[in-house]
């Protein structure tokens, strides 16, 4: 775990570089925000195909429904997702959702709300979703990179800056608070939108 985790990292700081690239930045925009005080993580996922909470448990408990995981969008600057084979996985395209089809040794890459948010829109976080699969229990490894916490991210380079700086430790205890209780309109990042 530890290596595949130091891959993971290394991958996502040669990323950050082509991602600064491609927004006509030097590709070594990202690293100050980065280096060895990253907020990065790494989460072992598992649905199972029976209900793990004991019946008097999973009673008091709002249902699924027919969601592994509902819609969001990832909170931070990069995520590298290893799959198994079971599927799953859905992304909105297009107003449409559409399944991510797992492909054997490959990794799915996918920009968060603060990327969004230092590329001004060039790069958007992706809306997705996990529905259950049928007969099969699923795994994934999700690794998210993300700055230290005390980071402001706001709109890099010339234009008009779309958004106001968003402050990543707040952004993500605010996402993360979410989890556990109901506070109401979950925070997103289009609340930080300059109109």
């Amino acid at each position: 775990m530890c290596a595949y985790f130091s891959a993971c990292e290394k991958l996502g700081h040669r990323l950050l570089e082509i991602l600064s690239e491609g927004m006509h930045l030097p590709f070594e925009t990202l690293h100050p925000y980065f280096g060895d005080r990253h907020t990065g993580f790494m989460r072992l996922n598992y649905y199972p195909l029976e209900d793990p909470l004991a019946e008097g448990e999973s009673a008091e408990v709002t249902p699924l429904g027919d969601m592994a995981l509902h819609h969001h969008t990832d909170a931070g600057v990069l995520t590298v997702l290893l799959q198994d084979s079971a599927g799953g996985l859905q992304a909105m395209v297009d107003d449409e959702w559409i399944d991510v089809t797992p492909i054997d040794g490959a990794l799915i890459i996918n920009v968060g709300d603060m990327m969004q948010v230092w590329s001004n829109d060039h790069y958007k976080a992706l809306l997705h979703r996990v529905r259950p699969v049928d007969g099969k229990s699923r795994y994934s490894i999700p690794f998210f990179l993300n700055p230290p916490y005390e980071t402001d991210c706001a709109p890099l380079g010339s234009k008009p800056a779309r958004y106001r700086p968003v402050n990543w430790g707040q952004f993500r205890r605010a996402r993360a608070d979410g989890d556990y209780e109901n506070f109401g309109k979950e925070i997103q990042i289009e609340d930080f939108r300059i109109n």
